[in-house]
C-alpha cells in the first residue's frame, strides 16, 4: 500500500499583511518567507505525515530552487525517486495572507508544465493496492493520462480538481474521490453554491458525473459528501485560524492517507477535516501539516 502523488512541486514566497491591497496600490507586509510548496507535493507531505508510505511525481528546474521545493518533500520521508528534472525554472506561487487568514495565490507552472503524459508512464506504476492523488497544477492532458494509469493498474484514484478547468475530462469525473471546493464545485458544475443544502445538491451532482464519492468543502462552513449511501455534512472543527493557505492540499493528502490504510469513508473523511482544520493554526503550507499523532490528540475523531 502506498499513496502516489501526481502533481505540481513550487516553491512558495508569502507575504502576511494587515489588508489585501487594491489595485494598482502597494502595502507594505508585517512579515514574509520563502518555503516549499505546490499543490501535489503540498499533499504528499500531508499524506506522509498522516502515515501512509508516500511517492510523488512531478518535476522541478535545474535552478536552486529545485532544492527548496524537495526540501521538505525529503524531510518528511517522501519517496522522490519519480520527480524528474525539466528545461524550465522551478514553478513558484506568489501568495498573500491577510488578518482574517485569508489568502491570494498567483501560481507560475515552470517545470510543472513539463510534466507530460510521456514522463508519467516513464514512472513507476502503481499497484492495485496503492492509492493515486492528482491534482490540476500540472497539463491538464497529463492528469486525465494519471487517472488512466491509475485505473489500468486498479489503483484507488482521488482526483483534486484544483485549479478547476472549463471542463474535466471524463477520466477525472470518473474518480474514487472528486472533491472540490465551493468555487470549483460551482465551475465544474455551472451551479452557484450558497449554502449547505445547494452543496449537498452539488455533491449529488458529482456522483451523476461519474464520480464514486463526491465531496464539496466548504472551508469555515464544513463539507458535504455524498456517496450512494446518501449525503452528509460534516460541520468545520473550530479553530483559530492563522493560515488557511493549503488547507485543502492537507484534506487531500490526508485523506488520500486514511483510505489507504483501510479506513472508512465517513472516518476517513472526518480524519482528513480535522487534519485541515490543524493545518490552519500554523503559517506555511508543507511545515503546517500535522501528523496522525496529532490530529488523533485533538479529541475530534
Amino acid at each position: 500500500m502506498a499513496v502516489i502523488v501526481v502533481g505540481s512541486l513550487n516553491v512558495d514566497v508569502t507575504a502576511r499583511l494587515d489588508e489585501m491591497p487594491a489595485v494598482g496600490e502597494t502595502r507594505l507586509a508585517r512579515e514574509g518567507w520563502v518555503g516549499p510548496g505546490g499543490k501535489g507535493a503540498n499533499q504528499a507531505v500531508a499524506a506522509r505525515r498522516m502515515g501512509a508510505r508516500t511517492r510523488m511525481v512531478g518535476m522541478t528546474g535545474a535552478d536552486a530552487l529545485a532544492g527548496v521545493a524537495l526540501a521538505e518533500l525529503k524531510a518528511a520521508g517522501v519517496d522522490v525517486g519519480d520527480v524528474r528534472v525539466g528545461t524550465r525554472p522551478t514553478g513558484m506561487a506568489l501568495i498573500m495572507v491577510d488578518s482574517l487568514a485569508n489568502s491570494t495565490i498567483a501560481v507560475v507552472a515552470g517545470a510543472n508544465s513539463e510534466l507530460d503524459p510521456a514522463r508519467l508512464e516513464a514512472a513507476r506504476a502503481p499497484g492495485p493496492d496503492d492509492t493515486v492523488l492528482v491534482s490540476l497544477e500540472i497539463p491538464l492532458a497529463t492528469a486525465a493520462a494519471a487517472a488512466q494509469w491509475a485505473r489500468r493498474a486498479r489503483a484507488r484514484l482521488l482526483v483534486d480538481p484544483a485549479p478547476a478547468p472549463e471542463h474535466l475530462p471524463a477520466a477525472l469525473w470518473r474518480a474514487d474521490v472528486l472533491m472540490p471546493n465551493r468555487s470549483e464545485a460551482e465551475r465544474l458544475l455551472r451551479v452557484r453554491i450558497r449554502d449547505v443544502r445547494d452543496a449537498k445538491a452539488a455533491a449529488r451532482a458529482l456522483l451523476e458525473g461519474g464520480a464514486r464519492v463526491g465531496i464539496v468543502k466548504l472551508g469555515g462552513d464544513g463539507l458535504v459528501w455524498a456517496a450512494k449511501s446518501g449525503v452528509f455534512y460534516v460541520p468545520a472543527f473550530a479553530v483559530e485560524a492563522v493560515d488557511t493557505t493549503g488547507a485543502g492540499d492537507v484534506f487531500a493528502g490526508s485523506l488520500a492517507a486514511a483510505l489507504d490504510r483501510g479506513t472508512g469513508w465517513a472516518d476517513a473523511i472526518r480524519e482528513a477535516a480535522a487534519a485541515a482544520a490543524l493545518a490552519c493554526t500554523k503559517p506555511g503550507t508543507q511545515t503546517a501539516a500535522p501528523t496522525l499523532e496529532a490530529v488523533r490528540r485533538t479529541g475530534w475523531l
